[in-house]
């Protein structure tokens, strides 16, 4: 987090000094805000009047130093216009601001190439009534307090609202259309989110998302609409202590993620939520909300435990909502199948076995499906889908790629990446894409944002975009080369080892850098994480070590005569499971956090590679 703060620190000095930007007081809705019933009530009194401003040209890169109503539309080749003081409004007039395009991709840096309407270092300034197009960022608040942005559409930007480092801001009555990003809150707490449409945002990620905060908290987001969105609608990473209630939430791929367990995504109070298209319960009390909650993506089980059944369904709500929501409870163990690639082969266990048994012989790469339960096995370019449970093959086909394989988070995807290039395969339809990619691949994570995989290199973490032939247009900078890499469940954090050094980075998927890093006592080989995300296993050449992700504490260790190649969690997150090497061929079986050897299943050669199936 430091290293992202830094990073920026520079940025927001310039901005500040060269853009100084200013604001119109007004009632500001904050967390401790009333909710929509208390706001309807204040809107039937006499409204306060409306101050009158002057109506001036505007011409392009103009500094405002006064409130103004704007008189014509703008285009321009680089600023609209740079707001320099405190207490200002500028009233946009219904007018446009066309830039001259959104420039070339920057991330994880915001695009200041052309801002439609810039603003930094200020207080109490509202812009408002108009429309921003075509600039690098449609409006920018950077180290703002207590303002606003009201009324405006901005469309065709690359961002289409970016506010950073900023406390107390308000973003209502806005559209935010067909942007690469969306809404943008960035080290950003206290504002409110009101009454927006977020739609339509287009695919070149990153981006393609609705929503999305990234180390921001104590924020209210109600009555927006998040609206086929090509990636995810609502993407929350590193944030807490927000909350979501009474949006509409539709046509995203997928609809939400959220790494954290702090944030609420239902109003308290009122025991209501938000509306999800997809959501699937019923309604049998027909208070308007289902009678079973919606799961957030991400770690934790966080639930909206009050959804909605129909869109806008708190503007027609009859009745108190009929409370059925219980945290959920323990669900029985998942059954667990170990798979461990040795000597060539694919070998299968249950935890309480004593030998491992021969399922898959001649193999060279092994991978797990998203269902959990479909071993993709190769040998040379030939890849079997095997069912775990049934046994059944479900696929054997032939590839241009001779490689690592991953399935791809689209469920029916097989990606294979080799000195060759790589080739995606869609098992459903057959129909294979090869792409020019010719990075040293040694370990693949598979995005959740299908366009594109995380390769890890020697030369960092590459974006392998799957619609764009094969391009790898950024590579994340590590701290050296990968040892190691392993994707949290939420798809939010990459932790890669360094090799040859005792560390572990920390990835921030959307923001495509090194959001902090994790000291350890050993030289890590392998990592694997806990369901929940709180516990980072470490791997080293004698034995494994429990870390919390949280404080870095160490939870507990274990020592091995053989040599530690790589791990895997069960999903209950109750056991880790070894593949240990050389004076021991076996996997031993480890209570989890604890790491107390509490069984070791027998294997005929020194594994390589182990996974987990669940069912």
């Amino acid at each position: 987090m430091r290293l992202l703060v830094a990073r920026f620190g520079a940025l927001a000095l310039v901005a500040a000094v060269a853009c100084q930007a200013a604001q119109t007081p007004g009632p500001q809705l904050t967390s401790a805000s009333p909710g929509p019933s208390s706001l309807a009530a204040s809107a039937s009194a006499t409204p306060a009047p409306t101050p009158s401003f002057p109506t001036r040209e505007g011409t392009c890169a103009m500094r405002v130093t006064e409130s103004f109503i704007l008189a014509n539309d703008m285009s321009c080749d680089g600023d609209g216009m740079v707001i320099v003081a405190d207490n200002i409004t500028v009233d946009l007039g219904g007018h446009t601001l066309t830039g001259p395009g959104m420039g070339p991709q920057t991330w994880p840096l915001p695009q200041l190439d052309s801002v439609g309407v810039r603003v930094g270092g200020h207080t109490g300034v509202t812009v408002r009534n108009g429309k921003t197009t075509a600039f690098s960022t449609g409006i920018y608040f950077i180290d703002m307090v207590s303002s606003s942005i009201e009324g405006v559409t901005t469309l065709r930007n690359r961002f289409g609202f970016y506010i950073h480092a900023s406390q107390k801001i308000t973003v209502k009555d806005s559209d935010v259309e067909f942007n690469i990003y969306g809404l943008h809150l960035q080290n950003s707490d206290d504002c409110v989110l009101v009454n927006n449409l977020l739609a339509r945002q287009t695919y070149n990620s990153p981006g393609g998302y609705g929503l999305y905060l990234y180390a921001s908290s104590r924020n209210r987001v109600t009555d927006n609409t998040i609206d086929s969105n090509i990636n995810w609608g609502i993407w929350f990473s590193d944030t807490k202590e927000n909350v979501i209630f009474h949006n509409n939430i539709v046509g995203n791929n997928p609809p939400v993620s959220d790494n954290t367990e702090a944030n609420v995504w239902y109003d308290k109070q009122s025991k209501e939520g938000n509306w999800w298209a997809d959501y699937k319960g019923k309604d049998g009390d027909n208070d308007s909300i289902g009678d079973s909650p919606y799961p957030i993506l991400g770690a934790g089980g966080v639930v909206d435990a009050y959804p909605f059944v129909g869109k806008d369904g708190w503007k027609t709500k009859r009745r108190a909502t009929i409370d059925h929501y219980e945290p959920a409870a323990a669900r029985p163990p998942r059954a667990v199948t170990v798979i461990a690639l040795a000597g060539g082969s694919a070998y299968t266990a249950r935890p309480g076995d004593e030998r491992a048994t021969l399922r898959i012989p001649d193999v060279s790469q092994i991978a797990m499906g998203t269902d959990e339960r479909t071993l993709y096995a190769a040998s040379g370019k030939t890849v079997m889908a095997q069912d775990i449970v049934t046994g059944e093959t479900r696929d054997r086909s032939s590839y241009a790629v001779d490689g690592i394989v991953a399935a791809n988070r689209d469920g029916h995807s097989v990606l294979v990446v080799g000195p060759q290039g790589a080739e995606q395969r869609d098992l459903s339809t057959g129909q294979s894409e090869f792409f020019d990619y010719h990075g040293s691949a040694e370990v693949l994570a598979p995005s959740y944002k299908h366009n594109h995989v995380f390769v890890a290199t020697p030369r960092g973490i590459d974006l392998l975009y799957l619609n764009l032939g094969g391009r790898t247009p950024y590579t994340i900078p590590l701290d050296g080369a990968p040892s190691a890499m392993v994707m949290a469940g939420s798809g939010t954090r990459i932790y890669a080892a360094i090799a040859g050094q005792r560390l572990v980075d920390v990835v921030d998927t959307e923001q495509y850098a090194v959001v902090t890093r994790i000291a350890t006592d050993v030289l890590p080989t392998s990592l694997a994480i806990s369901p929940r995300e709180d516990v980072l296993y470490v791997g080293s050449a004698s034995g494994v070590e429990a870390l919390t992700i949280r404080d870095r504490s160490l939870i507990s260790a274990a020592a091995f005569l053989g040599s530690v190649v790589d791990l895997a969690v069960s999903p209950n997150g109750d056991q880790l499971y070894v593949a240990l090497a050389g004076l021991t061929h076996a996997i031993a079986v480890l209570d989890a956090p604890n790491l107390r050897v509490a069984h070791v299943i027998e294997l005929d050669n020194d594994p390589s590679r182990i996974l987990v199936a669940s069912y």
